[in-house]
C-alpha cells in the first residue's frame, strides 16, 4: 500500500531467498527517467533465478498504462493544483511538481531528435513520443554478464541492441536468447538472456525501422540513413563540379578550381545556401543545375561558348553510339530486356555488371560508344562517374512478360555449422528460384561467409529470398554484393 510496505517486502523475501549480489534495484529512491518506481531484485530460487518486482498501487499504474495515462488519472481525482475561495491564490501541489520532474525525460527526448541529424515528420515524431508515453509492462533482460536492461514491451533484439549502445544496434547481424540462434525481429521477453551479434560490415537499412519500437532505435535508424544519403549526394555533386570545371573553365581545370573556391562566398549567396557542403548536396538532389553554378563563376557568356565547342567536340562519338542505337534490328517480338528509352522499347542496350539492376529499382542510362546504351541502377558508382550530358531517362517496361532474368550477387553471413548450405540451398529452392553457383569461406570466430549467385527477375523476387534466407537457423545476415 506504501513505499515502506514495500521495503519490509524485500525483506521478507531476502529472508527466505538468496539474493543475487548486484541484482538489486532500487527504482523507489532513484526513480527512471520516465517515472518509473518499483524495487527489483532477482533470487536464486528453487528452479534457478527469478526476478521479482515490489510497488505501490500507484506505482504500478505507471507500469501497466504509462505515466501521462496514470497523471491524468490523478488529476481528474482532484490530485491537481487548487484556487482558495477566501484567498484567490493558487497552491502549490507537490504532485504537480513531481509531474513535472517525470516529464523531464520528454525534454530530453526533443533535444535527443533535435540532435540528430535526421528531418523526421512531425508525424513520425509525434509518434515515437505516444508510443513511449502509452507503454504497457516494461519486459526486463539480461545480458550475459548479467546487466539488467529495461525496454517497453514487444521491443526487438534490434531494440536492445540500440538500447546498449548505438554501435551495437548499427552493426547488430542477429542475437541469441537464451542460447538460441533468433532473427533481428524477434520480440525479447521477461528474463530473457539476450546476446547480441555484430558485424563490422553491417551497417542500418530502411526495413529496420518495421523491425523496431522505440524510439531510440528509430531516431539512430533514420539519423544513419539520411546521413548516408547525404554523403552519396555529395560525392555527385563533387563530381558534378568537377566535370563542370573542366568542361567551361577557359584556363584549364586547375584555373577553373581557383576561380570556383574565389567564388564561392558569391555562390553561396546567390542560391542561399550554408556552405559548400550544401552546394554540393543541391547538385546531387538536382535542387539546382550544373549550368546555373557554372554561369556564376565564368559568366553566361563564357559558359555559353564554351558548351557549343564542347558539344562539337563530343558529337563525333555521340552520333557514332546513337547510331549504334537506330542501326540495331532487335529480333522480332519481345523486347527481351523490358527496357523503354524514351519512347523507344527494341533497342541495343546492356546492363551494368557492377550493380546488375532488377525491374522495380530506380534506374538510369548512359549512351556508349558502339554500345547503345548501359543501364545502371541510381547510386551506382559507373553511373555517377559518367558524363551527366551522356546520362538519359529509361524506365521499366510495364509488360511483365518483357522481364528478364538476371544473375544477382548474395553474400550471407552465417554460424559455420554442419547442414547451414544445405538449408540456404533449399530455403531459396522452395521459391522456385535458381541457384547460378555458390562459396563458402570459413572465418576465424565461428562463422562463415557465403556467396550465392540468384537468377532472379525482379527486385521483390529478390527480396522474397532475402526474407526466405533470413529465417532460417544460423543465418545473421543477408546482403545484396
Amino acid at each position: 500500500e506504501d513505499v515502506a510496505s514495500c521495503y519490509q517486502a524485500l525483506g521478507v523475501v531476502h529472508s527466505h531467498f538468496k539474493p543475487v549480489p548486484g541484482k538489486i534495484k532500487d527504482y523507489i529512491a532513484l526513480p527512471k527517467p520516465n517515472g518509473y518506481r518499483s524495487l527489483h531484485t532477482t533470487i536464486i530460487g528453487p528452479k534457478g533465478k527469478l526476478e521479482v518486482q515490489i510497488r505501490t498501487s500507484d506505482m504500478d499504474q505507471v507500469a501497466e498504462a504509462g505515466v501521462a495515462a496514470h497523471w491524468v488519472y490523478k488529476e481528474g481525482s482532484g490530485g491537481g493544483g487548487s484556487v482558495s475561495g477566501d484567498q484567490g491564490k493558487k497552491k502549490k501541489n507537490p504532485k504537480t511538481e513531481e509531474g513535472t520532474n517525470r516529464y523531464a525525460w520528454l525534454r530530453e527526448l526533443v533535444q535527443e531528435v533535435r540532435r540528430s541529424e535526421t528531418d523526421p515528420k512531425k508525424e513520425e515524431f509525434v509518434k515515437s513520443i505516444e508510443e513511449d508515453l502509452a507503454l504497457t509492462k516494461e519486459v526486463f533482460v539480461f545480458t550475459p554478464k548479467g546487466d539488467l536492461y529495461a525496454l517497453a514491451r514487444g521491443s526487438s533484439v534490434l531494440d536492445f541492441a540500440f538500447k546498449v549502445h548505438s554501435q551495437i544496434g548499427s552493426h547488430c547481424v542477429g542475437a541469441k536468447v537464451n542460447g538460441k540462434q533468433v532473427t533481428l525481429r524477434h520480440a525479447i521477453k521477461n528474463g530473457d538472456t539476450v546476446e547480441v551479434l555484430t558485424s563490422n560490415h553491417q551497417t542500418p537499412r530502411r526495413e529496420w525501422l518495421k523491425y523496431v519500437r522505440t524510439s531510440k532505435a528509430k531516431t539512430r535508424i533514420r539519423s544513419w540513413l539520411k546521413r548516408n544519403e547525404v554523403e552519396q549526394s555529395i560525392l555527385v555533386g563533387k563530381k558534378m563540379i568537377e566535370q563542370g570545371l573542366n568542361k567551361y573553365s577557359p584556363r584549364g581545370e586547375d584555373g577553373g578550381k581557383r576561380e570556383y573556391q574565389r567564388k564561392m562566398s558569391h555562390l553561396l549567396t546567390t542560391f542561399k545556401l550554408k556552405d559548400e557542403n550544401n552546394l554540393l548536396i543541391a547538385l546531387g538532389y538536382d535542387q539546382i543545375t550544373l549550368e546555373s553554378v557554372m554561369v556564376e563563376v565564368f559568366g553566361a557568356a563564357t559558359v555559353k561558348t564554351r558548351g557549343r565547342r564542347n558539344k562539337r567536340e563530343k558529337d563525333d562519338q555521340y552520333v557514332l553510339a546513337k547510331r549504334s542505337i537506330d542501326s540495331y534490328e532487335p529480333p522480332s517480338g519481345l523486347n527481351k530486356n523490358g527496357i523503354i528509352v524514351g519512347q523507344e522499347r527494341n533497342i541495343l542496350l546492356k546492363f551494368c555488371k557492377n550493380c546488375n539492376p532488377l525491374m522495380g529499382e530506380k534506374i538510369n542510362g548512359v549512351v556508349t560508344q558502339g554500345k547503345g546504351v548501359t543501364i545502371h541502377r541510381l547510386g551506382c558508382k559507373y553511373l555517377l562517374e559518367a558524363d551527366h550530358e551522356r546520362v538519359v531517362d529509361v524506365q521499366w517496361d510495364e509488360d511483365k512478360s518483357n522481364t528478364r532474368i538476371r544473375p544477382v550477387q548474395l553474400q550471407v553471413l552465417c554460424e559455420d555449422t554442419p547442414g547451414v548450405l544445405a538449408d540456404m540451398s533449399r530455403a531459396i529452392s522452395s521459391l522456385g528460384i535458381n541457384i547460378g553457383n555458390v562459396n563458402l569461406r570459413r572465418l576465424t570466430n565461428g562463422r562463415g561467409v557465403a556467396r550465392l549467385q540468384v537468377m532472379v527477375g525482379k527486385l521483390e523476387d529478390l527480396e522474397k529470398v532475402m526474407a526466405h534466407l533470413m529465417k532460417e537457423e544460423g543465418i545473421l545476415s543477408v546482403s545484396r554484393r
